[in-house]
């Protein structure tokens, strides 16, 4: 694991569930997603990052292409956890349950492929 996801992690609490509510697991570990992406000069660094498994972030990026508001959603949860500078609260895993089931379609056909 790289030095900023391993920052994120520590300072964020990520063990053993992303911040999309994906569990971590060796098949499935942790990377680091850009929301203000590399292509558009996003840097690597703490604020712009957001730890998701390699499945959740896999799935992220299903959600960019079908459903681009449900993205910038996440993205905009991602920014407020990171404001935070402490583990998601409580009243951050309801908004990730709610995002959840906003793309709960995409996801079961998502998954399904795998």
């Amino acid at each position: 694991m790289d030095a900023v996801l391993e920052r994120l992690q520590e300072r964020h609490g990520t063990y053993g569930v992303d911040w999309m509510g994906f569990n971590l697991s060796r098949k499935n570990p942790l990377t680091y997603h850009h929301i203000k992406k590399n292509c558009e000069k996003g840097k690597r660094t703490l604020e712009n990052g957001a730890p998701l498994t390699k499945q959740a972030h896999t799935f992220l990026n299903c959600l960019e292409r079908t459903k681009p508001d449900l993205y910038i959603e996440w993205n905009e949860l991602f920014k407020e956890i990171n404001k935070s500078e402490a583990p998601p609260t409580e009243e951050h895993k309801e908004k990730i349950k709610v995002l959840r089931k906003k793309g709960e379609i995409i996801e079961k056909s998502f998954m399904n492929r795998k």
